[in-house]
Parts: C-alpha cells; structure tokens; sequence
C-alpha cells in the first residue's frame, strides 16, 4: 500500500506548537482527562486497580483524545492519516505495556521511570521485527515527543507563573525571548 504524501499545512514543529496551544487551551477552559493509574504490586492488584472499570474507561477516553490530536496533526503536518490510523493504536498499546512496567512498586522503588521502558520496547520493535512500511514511518517520527516537550514546558511555566503572579508573567517571558533570540542568533554563527 502507498501513501500518497499531501501539501504540509504546517512544519511538524508548528503543528506541534498549535497542537500543544490547543489542548493548552482546553485544559484552561476545564476540558482535561484524567490519567489512569498504573501503580500494583501484587498480581491481584493488575485486575483491581489497573483492570477496574473506572481505570479502563479512563484508558479508554484518553486513546480516543490522543487519537484524535494524532489525527489532526496528520492532517496539519501533511503525513498519510491512514498510516496513523493504522499504527497509533499499536504505538498506544506499546505505551500502556510500558506504564505497566513502570508501573510495578519494585520497578518503582529502583527509580525507574516509564520513558525508560518506553525507550526498551521501541529498541526491541524497531530492531527485533520486520515492520511494515504504515508502522515504520509513524514509529520515527518524533510528533509525540515533541508534543509531550510543549506540554511539560507549558506545566512548568504556568505553575511558576501562578505562584509568582505578573512579575513571574514578566519574567517568564524575558527569559523565554532571550533564550530563544540568544539561540536563534548562536545557530546563525
């Protein structure tokens, strides 16, 4: 199956940014979903916590909202939207594998973190199987990163600029600008 390649509405890295602006933007107006939990013990904790209704119906909300941000951005970024349609939900499932994981107390207690897993499953997809084309294209793309990067910049900008008020709002935005005009100025060297 080919993928015909469409006119690009924005770079990824804009489309990121309006991706990241809008659910920025739903979050304020209320609009947020809740994390489900990942965290068990014991073998009778995966059916209890991580099984019960409530934890799948949050699951299952947030693969349907995540979905739809992949969609969009494939829409904007000009990639194939069958290909995402395809591989999102394999990438989705590798990803609850990978909280389960980390998810575990011991796997916890050592201090490691999920994206390490994250990372461990993606090695051994990428490198231990023959995957098809719709899979290997969506799978390098770093969309979801840099997706994740806006969002975390964002928590942390808004939680400081709470706590700090409009002298934080002032400061904030003088370092943003003079770390992004300092950046852009070192990168044309």
């Amino acid at each position: 199956m080919t993928s015909i390649k469409k006119q690009a509405l924005l770079s990824e890295d804009w489309g990121v940014v309006v991706l990241g602006f809008i659910i920025i933007i739903l979050a304020v107006f209320g609009i947020y979903i809740d994390s489900p939990s990942f965290s068990w013990d014991a073998t009778s904790d995966i059916s209890a916590k991580i099984l019960s209704g409530s934890n799948l119906y949050k699951i299952i909300i947030q693969f349907l909202f995540v979905y739809i941000i992949a969609i969009v951005g494939a829409f904007f970024t000009g990639k194939s939207i069958s290909f995402i349609l395809k591989s999102f939900p394999v990438i989705y499932i590798l990803t609850l594998l990978a909280f389960f994981i980390g998810g575990n107390g011991t796997i916890q207690v050592l201090n490691l973190e999920t994206v390490i897993f994250c990372l461990a499953l993606g090695l051994i997809v990428r490198n231990f199987f023959n995957l098809p084309i719709w899979l290997k294209d969506t799978l390098s793309s770093e969309f979801f990163v840099k997706i994740g990067l806006v969002l975390l910049g964002t928590n942390v900008l808004f939680s400081d600029v709470l706590k700090t008020g409009s002298l934080g709002l002032i400061q904030a935005l003088l370092v943003v600008l003079t770390v992004w005009y300092f950046s852009f100025w070192l990168c044309k060297k």
